[in-house]
């Protein structure tokens, strides 16, 4: 138990300064999202962010109990992806080891992404004419316009900076009839965008009227024969699912295989085992997945594409809110870390403190056992001795014939 208690504590008290880490992240997030931008004070901020990801992952990787790393992933749920354009992205904590050949991943549809493409070429003549394109994402409208005598190439280029400066998260789809085509830069229906034109046709059917682009869709197919949840390119196996819950994977590939069969998945529970229980001991199993900031806040939905904490920083106001969803996807991972392990060590505790009272109580009866034995051995030979001498008198009274002996005897 000692052991246990000594891990145990440790992990606490750093998940503790994990804890405490995101907050200050979260306070500079919120604090810079309310207040205007200062090219300064963001570069200040930017660093002073940097060092807390650094630090967090300090704490990830020299957490440690004599020799055993505690958050760095080595006793928790690993697993990895075999085929083409497939990469495993978490599972739950409980998880099983999976078999060895895995689990058959098939993908019956590609993620894509939202798209709006016009009908007309962009020609010299509507770039003279100071073409108005308003872009419309998220709620936030912008308002491109062209310049006069600018060719078509150097606009496609300025448009291209200008959707970069202004963080809007589109591409430009180049192709050869020089026809206007944007792509949001996020897989799955979560992501959709509007545009419009001057010139009808050129991105919008109506002069100055909206249009809106196909949304992109999520990733379909199955895990291990169970249908799965979408979201973008990923692919989740149902929460309640036994075995293999919240088994997450990665599909990148443009189109679905012709198969189907997009790989394999395999899995290997590597979490602390504890020997607990008197007199009948019993394997207490707790998983600890990696703090690393590669490894939290990951598949949460974002325009700005952060994959994890790693990756956050506030270069602009959607960044800035896209970090904060990140971070509070992290500090409920933390959370739920924090309240596993303090389930655990409750839980452990309150069963050991009640093995031992089952051992005392055993003690006690034992030495009420011993006492009654000596008790119950004197009066054996008490009784026996009783016996004897009734046995002679019993013997006396028939060879003299005094029924009333025998009798009393008898009674």
């Amino acid at each position: 138990m000692s052991g246990i208690s000594v891990e145990m504590s440790i992990v606490q008290t750093e998940i503790q300064k994990l804890a405490l880490e995101l907050i200050t992240i979260e306070m500079i997030m919120r604090i810079r999202n309310e207040i205007k931008f200062n090219s300064v004070m963001r570069e200040a901020d930017q660093q002073e962010l940097v060092k807390l990801i650094k630090r967090i992952n300090t704490i990830a990787d020299e957490t440690s109990y004599g020799h055993q790393s505690l958050l760095d992933g080595s006793y928790g749920v690993r697993g990895v992806a075999t085929g083409d354009y497939l990469e495993f992205v978490m599972m739950n904590s409980n998880s099983k080891t999976s078999p060895l050949s895995g689990y058959e991943v098939l993908v019956t549809e590609a993620a894509t992404r939202s798209e709006l493409k016009g009908f007309l070429p962009f020609t010299q003549d509507i770039v003279d004419q100071k073409e108005q394109l308003i872009f419309e994402e998220n709620g936030t409208s912008n308002c491109f316009i062209t310049h006069k005598g600018e060719s078509v190439s150097a606009t496609f280029s300025r448009l291209a900076d200008w959707i970069i400066q202004l963080n809007i998260p589109l591409e430009i789809v180049r192709n050869a009839d020089d026809i206007l085509h944007f792509r949001h830069i996020q897989y799955g229906s979560a992501y959709v965008f509007e545009a419009s034109s001057f010139t009808p046709g050129l991105l919008s059917l109506d002069s100055q009227k909206v249009a809106l682009a196909s949304p992109g869709l999520d990733l379909k197919g199955r895990i291990n024969g169970m249908p799965c949840l979408g979201h973008g390119q990923y692919l989740s196996v149902p929460a309640e699912t036994e075995d293999i819950s919240g088994l997450t994977v990665r599909y990148y590939g443009s189109e679905a295989p012709a198969d189907k069969v997009a790989g394999t998945v395999s899995v290997i529970q590597n979490g602390f085992q504890f020997r607990v229980g008197i007199p009948e001991p019993h394997i207490e199993l707790l998983s600890l997945a990696s703090i690393h900031t590669s490894n939290l806040g990951v598949d949460t939905e974002n325009v700005s594409g952060f994959n994890s904490l790693e990756e956050i920083d506030i270069q602009t106001e959607q960044r800035i809110k896209d970090s904060i969803f990140v971070l509070e996807k992290s500090m409920k991972e933390i959370s739920e870390v924090r309240d596993r392990v303090k389930v655990f060590c409750d839980t452990t505790f309150n069963d050991s403190m009640k093995d031992l009272r089952n051992e005392y109580d055993k003690l006690v009866i034992t030495e009420k056992n011993i006492e009654n034995s000596v008790e119950a051995h004197v009066f054996a030979e008490q009784t026996g001795n009783i016996i004897a001498k009734n046995l002679v008198r019993s013997t006396e009274a028939q060879a003299h014939q005094n029924h009333e002996t025998v009798l009393s005897l008898l009674k």
